[in-house]
């Protein structure tokens, strides 16, 4: 524990691109990066489901449950938007550009800041979306564990999240723009909800959009490697490797927390959900509804 107190937090530049509040990245190369035709992009807003979906999307394309165990999953999905020298894994737009095919990338960008090629198609996205109760809940959990928030600032933080001020905000105009494009043939659109509620029908959903043949035992094995209670004791993708770099608090969950739809219910005042409540309701018309649990 001494240890861990002398650590330096995460260092992390806030910037805005194009009306969007985020980190410091290289926005205008990954804008203009060459995309490739077998290229699996998982997409999301932060805390939606993405560590689960890459984990997912991994196995279902190579069954390499070796490297899975043994090689970090930051390492074999990278997130593009993330370039930090303080880390190991967060190496921008070069360490992607340099990838073997097919590449597996992770990114929170809105659709309209993608690489442009992608946006017209060169490349397979795979977007997950999730009730925004749940992701304002975890999004704060993982920025209290990282010591970007205290606890008292919790009720600042939903607010900035619902008048879309906060990080990678405005949410319903993030999963609209991806929800806009389901139907075309290189975009699955799944939700969270879902695919925890039947992840073996979510792995045969990805397989199908991937090209894959997967057996009864590989789907089986896939939601097994995959259950919350694998991956939040899992090193290779519950990124306890952070603590070797920057200081962490553990007093409220970890980077992987419940790993279940409805867990807003532990944390969300009445107000605070009636309020967030308001986001959904930015997406009447549109097609698209989500599931509270």
């Amino acid at each position: 524990m001494a240890e861990q107190n002398e650590k330096p937090l995460l260092k992390l530049k806030p910037a805005t691109y194009k009306g969007i509040a985020m980190f410091e990245c290289e926005i205008d190369d990954i804008e203009k990066m060459e995309t490739r035709e077998d290229d699996i992009w998982v997409c999301s807003f932060p805390r939606s489901g993405t560590t689960l979906m890459q984990e997912i999307t991994y196995l279902v394309q190579t069954l390499d449950f070796e490297t899975a165990r043994s090689v970090q999953l930051d390492s074999r999905f990278p997130q593009l938007e993330q370039k930090n020298d303080q880390f190991p894994y967060y190496k921008g737009v070069k360490y992607v550009e340099d990838m073997t095919s097919p590449r597996f990338i992770k990114c929170h960008l809105h659709h309209f800041m993608l690489p442009v090629q992608l946006q017209k198609g060169k490349g397979r996205i795979i977007y997950i979306v999730r009730n925004p109760k749940d992701i304002a809940t975890s999004f704060y959990r993982l920025l209290r564990w990282g010591g970007h928030l205290k606890p008292e600032e919790f009720g600042a933080f939903v607010e900035s999240f619902v008048n879309g001020t906060g990080l990678f905000c405005p949410w319903p105009r993030h999963v609209l723009e991806f929800w806009e494009r389901r139907n075309d043939k290189n975009v699955l659109f799944l939700q969270y909800e879902h695919v925890v509620k039947d992840k073996a029908k979510c792995i045969r959903r990805v397989a199908d959009f991937l090209g894959r043949t997967l057996t009864d035992g590989d789907v089986a094995k896939i939601c097994d490697y995959c259950s919350v209670e694998n991956m939040k004791n899992n090193p290779m993708c519950n990124m306890s490797y952070w603590r070797e770099y920057t200081k962490v608090f553990d007093d409220d969950g970890g980077f992987i927390n419940q790993g279940k739809a409805g867990a807003w219910k532990d944390l969300l005042t009445p107000e605070m959900a009636k309020k967030l409540e308001k986001l959904t309701d930015a997406l009447k018309g549109s097609g698209l509804t989500l599931l509270d649990e």
